[in-house]
Formats: structure tokens, C-alpha cells, sequence
């Protein structure tokens, strides 16, 4: 059955969204292998408060302007974590569960506040938590593709040092590789896909773009370049398809004669669909594993 052609606005969001599901993908993967996942929930927690100060200082709701102030306080939060780490006690899991939390509640207590008090600009705020991949414009598609590509871009350009680093970074500091300056990079990429998928996911959802597509193309290789590939097009994948399912989903309803679904947001489909890609790369890994096995 015809649903008929994709409107210009579906086209726009589809480019939008696959632009960060291939780049999120792709730096969620160098994430994984060092070890540094739970970083982009910490990230993308923070970044509302950030969306919100954005709002105060401009008095306008601007996406370049919000994910300015997004990534910010994204970048605060990551700021807060290392010397969380670095001048207490606190382990690492314990440490990212309190920038989650007190990152989050800023942003929940500042975006409520401004709402109730009729600052300009508030109005809609509420759509970084899940997300409103619908009311991008060719502009701010453009805009999200643009920072998407920039960091595939320097993602190709260091992924050798960034391998290194991972798999042995005391080897890698003996031969002179600025390791710090490498984790260091990871997580500002880390962090700057958490805060270009926020219009895709919204602060609650976003970290699954960054998390899922390397853990389910994990499970397809077990060597670096494929995994980064894999994870990257496992991304696209996903945020095409949710975005697909978001739009025509109400069409086919409508040719049945089915009450239209509401609340279809593109984002959760998103991450629903990352899901079952996911669920199935976990039944053809345990059975390539275990073919291994039987060869070897």
C-alpha cells in the first residue's frame, strides 16, 4: 500500500536525525572502548539547565543559541565529574550519579520556574527532555548535520591515537601520545553529540544514541575500524527508521481508517528501534560466538 511521498519537512527531519544517529554511533563507539559510556548521561543531563540560562541571558528560544548554552553546561557537568574524581573519595559510578542528578534538577527547577513566571522564550523548553525532532527546520537540520560531520570528521582524523589509548594507554604515554589530551577529547565529542541530538532525543533519550549502536555492533566484530563503521550506520539505520515510523504511521492509520496515533515522537522511536537492531545483534553474536567455538 502507497502512502504517497515523503513531505519536505519529513525530508528535512530524516537528514536531521540521521546525521546525529551516524555521528552519535560513531563517537559512542570510541566511548565504549575506553570505557567512558555513562559520560554522555552525565553530559546530556546538565545540558538543560544550560537550555534554560540560554533562554534567560537572550530572551528567545534559539537552537543555536540553546545548544550553545546545552553544551556549556554539558561541558560544566564533565568539568564537575573529573574533579569529583580527582579531589574526593567518590568512585566514578557514584560521582556520575550525582552530576546526573543535581545536573538534572537544576535544568528541571530552572525551566519549571522561567514557565511559571512567563519568561520569554520558556514556552516549549520542556521538549529537550524527549525531544521534538518534528519542528526542525531545514536551518537547524543543517545545523546539526554540520556539528554531525565535524565530528565524524575529527573522529577519522585521530581514530589511530584514540585505539591506542584505548586498548593500552601506558604504552601510549611511554611512546610520548598525549593521553590526557586524547580522553580529553573523547569525552568533549561525547559530549557535543549529546547536546546535537537533543532536538532528536531530548536530554532523557539521548544518551541511547550514543550507547546502543556500539554495543549492538559489538557484537558483529571484534576489531576496531569495522566497529566504529558498523556502529555508525546501525545509528543511521535507527533514526531513519524512527523518524519513517514517526511519519507514516498516521498515514497508514488514516488509509485503514484507523484513528491517527498520537504521541508517536520521533525520539523514543528512535531509541525503539536502536533497540531491536540491538536485540537482534545479540542473537547473531551469541551464535557466531558460538560457531567459534565449535571450529575452534
Amino acid at each position: 500500500m502507497s502512502v504517497g511521498l515523503p513531505a519536505y519537512n519529513t525530508l528535512v527531519v530524516v537528514g536531521g536525525v540521521a546525521a546525529v544517529g551516524l555521528a552519535a554511533g560513531i563517537v559512542g563507539s570510541l566511548a565504549l572502548l575506553r570505557k567512558r559510556p555513562l559520560v554522555a548521561d552525565a553530559a546530556a543531563h546538565c545540558t538543560l539547565a544550560g537550555a534554560a540560562l540560554a533562554v534567560l541571558v537572550t530572551g528567545r528560544r534559539d537552537l543555536p543559541a540553546l545548544l550553545t548554552g546545552a553544551l556549556a553546561a554539558a561541558l560544566a557537568g564533565l568539568a564537575a565529574l573529573v574533579l569529583l574524581r580527582r579531589f574526593t573519595r567518590t568512585r566514578d559510578d557514584a560521582a556520575t550519579a550525582l552530576v546526573i542528578g543535581v545536573g538534572f534538577g537544576v535544568g528541571l527547577a530552572l525551566e519549571s520556574g522561567m514557565t511559571a513566571r512567563g519568561v520569554a522564550g520558556a514556552a516549549g523548553l520542556e521538549n529537550f527532555l524527549l525531544g521534538h525532532a518534528a519542528a526542525l527546520t531545514a536551518r537547524d537540520a543543517g545545523l546539526v548535520a554540520a556539528v554531525s560531520a565535524a565530528v565524524v570528521a575529527v573522529v577519522a582524523l585521530g581514530l589511530k591515537e584514540a585505539t591506542l589509548v584505548a586498548f593500552d594507554p601506558d604504552f601510549a604515554a611511554a611512546s610520548g601520545w598525549p593521553v590526557a589530551l586524547v580522553d580529553q577529547a573523547v569525552v568533549v565529542l561525547v559530549a557535543v553529540m549529546a547536546v546535537a541530538g537533543l532536538p532528536a532525543a531530548g536530554a532523557v533519550l539521548v544518551t541511547a544514541l550514543v550507547i546502543i549502536p556500539p554495543v549492538a555492533a559489538r557484537q558483529w566484530t571484534d576489531r576496531v575500524a569495522p566497529l566504529v563503521i558498523v556502529s555508525g550506520a546501525i545509528g543511521l539505520v535507527a533514526a531513519v527508521a524512527g523518524v519513517a515510523a514517526s511519519a507514516v504511521a498516521p498515514r497508514v492509520a488514516d488509509r485503514l481508517g484507523l484513528a491517527p496515533p498520537r504521541g508517536l515522537a520521533t525520539g523514543p522511536l528512535v531509541v525503539l528501534a536502536a533497540t531491536a537492531i540491538l536485540a537482534v545483534s545479540v542473537v547473531v553474536g551469541r551464535l557466531r560466538r558460538r560457531r567459534g567455538a565449535d571450529h575452534g
